[in-house]
């Protein structure tokens, strides 16, 4: 069954129009009593296919349907703007694996030059990419992905804790800080996870991170690629947290 993020005056209504009217209309070829699922944030309902009136969808909730899916603990993730086609797959599978919101981030290291004029549209993309995938993973919740800042704008006050991925550690052996932060961690936390670009971490950036309170660590013996990280720390946390 298929679910549907809408806005509170779609689902007041009792209309579905424009790309989700069409998914349901032209792509999956909907008919009449056809149910599927609707996400007004945070809760979720069964509904029905009452009607095709022109170009929109005319539906009545059946009931509303209980059950958390998401992370019990808040995850954002500060992902250094990596090249290519990579930030969209992070959104894309991060969202499947339960993270909160995303800030892409540019640092030192950082490829990809950011043409101020088409920063808008890029984060619109990004948006509708984790509306998707959130769709797709029946989450509660759509995670946001920020406007595309420098690391030196971002605050990070608000984190209670706050891990720094960092390759020098993997390489010294570190295995146990990782390990620690996520074992502690209550549903009360706020996590912040810094992830670097290709290019890695310059030393400025980790002193500045740690002096902000940032615990360095590795993520077991291998070097992962940047797009990968994400995917492995919500894998630990969502087997920590979840499958005990």
């Amino acid at each position: 069954m298929q679910k549907y993020f809408i806005s509170l005056e779609e689902f007041q209504s009792g209309y579905l129009k424009g790309d989700t009217a069409f998914q349901i209309k032209n792509v999956l070829r909907g008919k009449i009593k056809d149910t599927f699922l609707l996400g007004i944030e945070p809760k979720t309902y069964l509904a029905e296919i009452e009607a095709f009136e022109n170009k929109e969808i005319k539906f009545r909730v059946v009931k509303e349907v209980t059950g958390n899916f998401e992370l019990p603990v808040f995850v954002s993730l500060f992902q250094g703007y990596p090249k290519s086609d990579k930030l969209e797959s992070i959104i894309k599978y991060g969202t499947q694996l339960g993270i909160s919101e995303i800030h892409p981030i540019l640092m030192k290291r950082s490829i990809v030059k950011i043409d101020p004029g088409k920063k808008n549209t890029k984060v619109e993309r990004f948006n509708k990419i984790a509306k998707e995938a959130a769709e797709q993973s029946f989450r509660n919740r759509i995670p946001r992905v920020w406007d595309i800042r420098a690391l030196n704008e971002i605050d990070f006050s608000s984190f209670t804790i706050k891990i720094l991925c960092y390759e020098e550690s993997a390489k010294k052996g570190e295995q146990a800080a990782f390990k620690k932060a996520i074992q502690e961690a209550t549903p009360k936390d706020r996590i912040a996870v810094v992830v670097g670009p290709e290019g890695g971490i310059t030393t400025e950036e980790r002193d500045s991170l740690v002096r902000m309170g940032f615990i360095e660590v590795g993520l077991g013996p291998r070097i992962l690629r940047t797009e990968t990280v994400i995917y492995y720390i919500l894998s630990a946390m969502s087997y920590e947290w979840e499958l005990k």
